[in-house]
């Protein structure tokens, strides 16, 4: 058995309604510059862990799964120059939803994970590569069901970066 290292976070992952209707509102903000990101790809991370061994996704594979039910408001547009990005973010980050990472990093803690000192910052990438932006540009408020937590690996490819839910058994949180 080959072992190696892989690229992973723990995101909270849209469904097939989320995902078209950012894909919707995303197509709605053109013509911009930039590069759309691909639908398949959108995502709100949880907790970016970086370059993991294999051998640590059976204990990773536990903290995924279920969780209590919460909702995450896209109601803004931010253009991240440095990072070159639009994003969709919230305003205010529920109490639900911080709790939920602030006990996901704990458990991760105790797995030796170091979490990123930043305060953690619901966002979704609409688009890459923006140099600049037109001011106003619309964006209606979209909710954002969340009731699970998924282990997702980054792999480069030709085509560029392919986000994969990694579907392990697990016990959930």
């Amino acid at each position: 058995m080959h072992i190696g290292n892989r690229r992973l976070f723990f995101a909270f992952w849209p469904d097939e309604r989320v995902r078209a209707d950012l894909k919707s509102a995303r197509n709605q903000l053109f013509p911009l510059s930039g590069r759309p990101v691909d639908p398949d790809n959108l995502h709100v991370t949880a907790a970016f862990l970086g370059t993991v061994r294999d051998t640590r996704l059976a204990a990773l594979s536990t903290l995924c799964g279920p969780v209590p039910r919460l909702c995450i408001k896209l109601d803004r547009l931010e253009h991240w120059p440095r990072q070159r990005v639009l994003v969709a973010a919230t305003t205010h980050v529920p109490d639900d939803v911080r709790q939920l990472v602030d006990a996901l990093w704990q458990r991760l803690d105790r797995l030796g994970f170091v979490r990123d000192p930043r305060p953690f910052k619901p966002h979704v990438t609409l688009m890459r590569d923006i140099r600049s932006l037109r001011p106003n540009l619309p964006w209606a408020p979209l909710a954002w069901p969340v009731d699970r937590v998924e282990l997702v690996e980054s792999v480069s490819t030709p085509e560029g970066v392919r986000y994969s839910v990694i579907n392990l058994k697990g016990t959930g949180p």
